[in-house]
């Protein structure tokens, strides 16, 4: 059973290099198109379902994909960004300058970080892992019918990261997902094989593809 693995298209505040986290923002005039590509990509593709995070970035995205397949979208709180606590709204130099030594431990070793007010980093990858699992075991039975997944950056490296027995440490801060880019994941036997991550073919039209936060 293959798994595509969606970001969220680009919002206002990703275009500032804000942390988003659990703040509920919308789509940004770019991510609407971006959102548009990926109707377009997943357009005559036969789903077994669509999940999508409770955060509305990622629902407008999804509803985007569902209005092509006429899939319904189903939300997964578990499949929320990570908590940033009072890093929210800010921007990355904002977040360096008044969180210098959390910033630092965040680019360095984001598992041992603990950001204020913010949910710890063991505790988001045990919730997304348990999460996909759940999701995954609903729809084994299936066959061939694929599933979509939008989330958020986060999420998807740390899915990634699962995936490929690697360090999430090392591979969220090396690792480039772009805003409506596709990741996906295939289950053979049991075990997850990742076919391919961040592929942006779909979104070639488009004027403004600088990766933006």
């Amino acid at each position: 059973m293959r798994c595509y693995l969606v970001r969220h298209a680009q919002t206002l505040r990703n275009r500032r290099r804000c942390f988003q986290g659990r703040t509920d923002t919308p789509l940004s005039p770019l991510g609407l198109r971006q959102a548009q590509c990926l109707e377009t990509y997943f357009a005559g593709r036969a789903l077994g379902a669509i999940y999508s995070s409770n955060l509305d970035r990622s629902i407008q995205t999804a509803r985007a994909i569902a209005s092509a397949t006429g899939t319904v979208v189903k939300t997964e709180s578990g499949l929320a960004e990570i908590d940033f606590g009072t890093w929210e709204g800010l921007t990355t130099e904002e977040v360096e300058t008044r969180f210098k030594r959390e910033y630092s431990q965040w680019l360095q070793s984001p598992l041992q970080v603990r950001i204020p007010g913010g949910e710890p980093c063991d505790q988001f990858r045990i919730r997304v892992r348990r999460t996909l699992t759940d999701v995954v075991a609903r729809h084994q039975d299936e066959g061939a019918q694929a599933l979509v997944v939008v989330s958020h950056g986060g999420v998807i490296a740390s899915l990634l990261a699962d995936c490929l027995d690697a360090d999430y440490g090392q591979l969220l801060h090396r690792l480039v997902l772009e805003h409506a880019g596709i990741s996906a994941v295939e289950w053979r036997v049991g075990s997850p094989s990742v076919l391919w991550i961040n592929a942006t073919a779909h979104l070639d039209s488009l004027s403004e593809r600088l990766f933006s936060g």
